[in-house]
């Protein structure tokens, strides 16, 4: 399964609700997950769970990890859905794999590279992966298309602005069908709460999730520790300040995972 991240608008929160998500399915289900992205330019992907220093200079450097070095491998060999494991990064052994973008410095070059393999390289992660979260940044649309046409789900990045909620409906309306709706940066206190836009826009009622703003939760994404906020706060009590956000990302997940017809409760782990 595939399940796609995708904004009309910037500073929604996307890449932060995905590593949220991808991290509570990987360590909550029975399920091996792979997140991906299609980013240019630097994407906090890699950051929020690696050393920032240790992506900056070592691992920009290695010739037989990430997109790129799958994007070679692939022009000249035969390919199977085994191969592509062997150029992720691990960040929970056997759960949660990361494959890191690219480190090439001509933008077109790298559109045409991407565009040249992504279709293998989704089909295949498809195969070999229980779920594949992809972080789609701005890029050709060409190289969006095919995400979307891979994509079993894609979950749509808003925010609380009227104006952003209205842009989607008017102008991307042709992506509802297959999406579920995702609010991040969420504040309880905004007069467009979630039960507000729900009566709003009639489309978001069983379709839409939130993720609050959680400061913790930010500050450990910039310092590469996502997945140890997560393993420290996964059996939060309801006292604790972080249970809100917790149990609302836990609410995300099971959105998206019902939403692929998984049955949660069979690929739940037990406490």
């Amino acid at each position: 399964m595939q399940v796609s991240f995708w904004s009309n608008y910037h500073q929604t929160g996307t890449t932060c609700n995905l590593i949220a998500t991808a991290t509570n399915v990987a360590l909550e289900y029975r399920m091996k997950v792979l997140i991906a992205h299609n980013h240019f330019d630097k994407s906090a992907l890699e950051t929020s769970f690696l050393d920032r220093e240790y992506v900056e200079k070592e691992l920009s450097n290695l010739n037989d990890v990430g997109v790129d070095a799958l994007s070679s491998f692939i022009k000249f060999n035969k390919v199977s859905k085994e191969n592509i494991s062997r150029y992720t990064t691990t960040l929970i052994s056997n759960k949660l794999e990361l494959l890191v973008g690219t480190s090439i410095t001509s933008r077109d070059l790298y559109l045409k590279e991407l565009n040249d393999v992504i279709d293998v390289v989704l089909a295949l992660s498809k195969e070999y992966y229980d779920v594949v979260f992809v972080d789609v940044g701005p890029g050709e649309p060409e190289i969006i298309k095919k995400i979307f046409d891979h994509s079993d789900l894609i979950v749509v990045n808003l925010n609380q602005n009227y104006n952003i909620i209205l842009d989607f409906f008017e102008n991307y309306s042709e992506l509802a069908e297959k999406a579920v709706f995702m609010f991040g940066k969420y504040d309880k206190n905004s007069n467009f709460n979630i039960k507000s836009l729900q009566r709003k826009f009639r489309l978001l009622k069983g379709k839409s999730a939130i993720i609050p703003y959680n400061i913790h939760f930010a500050d450990a994404c910039c310092e590469g520790r996502a997945i140890d906020f997560f393993m420290r706060n996964l059996r939060a009590e309801k006292d604790d300040n972080n249970y809100y956000f917790m149990n609302e990302v836990r609410k995300a997940a099971q959105l998206i995972l019902n939403s692929l017809n998984i049955d949660v409760n069979q690929k739940k782990l037990g406490d």
